[in-house]
């Protein structure tokens, strides 16, 4: 999993810039009327399946005689500090250390239990020519050759201390250990977690905050027993406004790491420890060459065809993967309160890393597992449940946060576009929540979030190049020629560009300041630019305005141009 942060180019303008999360897609400016300049950002997840090479399948734990059926056995993730988070600044280290992976380790530790529990983690080398054989009746493997001289999971060099014995097969056709016995390995935990800084060259690429994977699945159950979380030290924000979402950050990496990714589809059991795809003699899932990963069965993943209405009074056959699994299945029908929802909809853009690897962001939009940090993140019973239907957890349902997004919207919001939602709801006169229809103006119109809690903007825009057919959702927009309305959508890509209100951030000289969030603080305005009287702190909420706010200083009248709403004491 990678989490990415986007730049845009500072604009030439005297304006403030109001600045949000617009997840893959251009980054957007704001443009108010106070003196400041500044960068839009954004934060979307790029999750790369691990390569075959990356990977050590069918880890053989020697202790590990816990029955399958035994969930009493919470969760315990052991984490392992990589030398470069001591390289780092001390504030930078004091973060991660101390509060960042703790806090999101203790919220996974509650949150789930693990079914099938081991007694010492020992990890298995990698191969020096990443070829190996079996034996039967052995459960271990052999490398071809020799062992490779470091073993690693992701970037980071496993310690000697956690591996298993080198076992080699030679040109002569001898098979036998050879070098320093099996070590000590990691006692009393289920899942070793190795958290490093380095400065990688996936670092470089679209500034990426962080990413994570797993390196070696257990025999038994093929479940994660170890994985890796690499933080790109320059993106690392020490910011408090920014705390919260850096922690949700780090606890959707360690969830793919666990066991939501793409890649660990095709290893998924049902509660009997039965797997879900069927398998190889050798006990592998068939491999998909296409997408580079094991191929699922339609037990865990299928697809299925929508209706699809789009502007000019035409449908489309828009073309969808569900998961598919049980509880995923009972919570989306309950979410939504669509009682024939086949599944719940998986990301279907984004590039490679971002499909198949997140919940549908239309959908679901500040789920904490979907492909775009825009606002708000809440991990949900949904979430729980996938991790449930592995196979390899239970899970503790009283940890789930609320989400309000599509919460009871029924079949129509679900399995249809949200041009078809938009226009019922002007047909019927009501408002369109939860998208919406507002152009951004100057000064900005400004609204709340859906939960109440921070301030927003609809973020309808018009795009430089017309968007996709599937994707045009106006017939009309107020003020907007004909000829250019297959240029407007929301400004998420992965929402499917249906528009909905979205909180921001302020930023000046390419810095970020403060974000819109009610709840935070230190998000209070300076007071002599606090032109609507507002109160930042845990206790406030977003307030709609019904006229702009007027500050008088000596002889001076100062209106805040940007109003509509804003943050007060509840």
């Amino acid at each position: 999993m990678e989490t990415r942060r986007k730049m845009a180019a500072k604009p030439r303008s005297r304006g403030r810039v109001l600045c949000w999360w617009p997840p893959l897609s251009a980054a957007l400016l704001l443009l108010g009327c106070s003196p400041a300049s500044a960068a839009a950002s954004s934060s979307s997840c790029q999750h790369r399946v691990p390569s075959g090479g990356e990977v050590v399948y069918k880890v053989y734990l020697k202790e590990n005689h816990v029955l399958k059926r035994n969930v009493d056995q919470k969760l315990r993730i052991k984490t392992i500090y990589d030398r470069s988070v001591e390289d780092l600044l001390p504030e930078k280290r004091h973060l991660i250390k101390n509060k960042l992976f703790p806090q999101a380790i203790s919220y996974l530790e509650k949150t789930f239990q693990v079914r099938n529990p081991t007694g010492t983690i020992s990890l298995s080398r990698q191969c020096a020519t990443n070829q190996y054989l079996r034996k039967e009746g052995d459960p271990h493997r052999y490398c071809r050759g020799a062992c490779a001289e470091h073993t690693r999971c992701g970037p980071v060099v496993v310690p000697e201390e956690h591996l298993q014995q080198c076992r080699v097969c030679r040109d002569n056709g001898h098979c036998g250990p050879a070098g320093l016995p099996d070590q000590e390995g990691v006692r009393d935990a289920d899942f070793v977690l190795y958290v490093s800084a380095l400065t990688t060259e996936r670092c470089g690429q679209e500034n990426i905050i962080a990413y994570a994977a797993y390196c070696q699945l257990e025999a038994e159950m093929d479940r994660p027993v170890a994985g890796y979380a690499n933080l790109c030290p320059n993106m690392i924000s020490t910011q408090a406004q920014e705390f919260i979402g850096m922690l949700s950050t780090v606890k959707h990496e360690i969830i793919h790491a666990l066991g939501f990714s793409a890649g660990l589809f095709a290893f998924y059991h049902d509660d009997d420890g039965n797997p879900l795809t069927a398998r190889y003699a050798e006990g592998f899932p068939p491999f998909n060459d296409s997408l580079g990963l094991y191929q699922w069965s339609n037990k865990v993943v299928d697809k299925a065809v929508r209706l699809w209405d789009i502007r000019g009074n035409k449908m489309l056959r828009h073309d969808v993967f569900l998961l598919i699994t049980p509880r995923v299945v009972e919570e989306a029908r309950k979410h939504f309160d669509c009682p024939i929802l086949e599944g719940m909809e998986l990301e279907n853009q984004g590039g490679m890393g971002t499909e198949l690897n997140h919940w549908e962001k239309r959908l679901l939009e500040n789920e904490a597992m979907t492909g775009s940090h825009t606002q708000n993140r809440v991990f949900s019973r949904i979430t729980l449940a996938l991790m449930e239907d592995t196979g390899w957890y239970k899970a503790n349902y009283s940890m789930a946060e609320k989400l309000d997004w599509g919460r009871d919207k029924g079949c129509d919001f679900v399995m249809k576009s949200c041009k078809f939602w938009i226009d019922r709801k002007k047909e019927k006169r009501q408002l369109v929540s939860p998208y919406c229809d507002t152009l951004r103006s100057n000064p900005l119109q400004l609204t709340c979030r859906q939960d109440q809690k921070a301030v927003a903007v609809c973020n309808l825009q018009k795009f430089p190049k017309e968007l996709p057919q599937e994707y045009q959702y106006f017939d009309s927009l107020n003020g907007v020629p004909s000829e250019d309305l297959p240029y407007y959508g929301g400004s998420v890509e992965i929402a499917d560009y249906c528009p909905f209100s979205q909180e921001f951030s302020w930023h000046l000289s390419g810095e970020f300041q403060r974000s819109s969030d009610c709840r935070i603080m230190e998000n209070q305005p300076d007071p002599l630019k606090n032109y609507g009287a507002e109160k930042y702190g845990p206790n406030s909420v977003c307030l709609i305005q019904k006229s702009a706010f007027v500050m008088a200083q000596c002889r001076k009248k100062l209106s805040y141009p940007d109003w509509g709403s804003g943050c007060y004491q509840g």
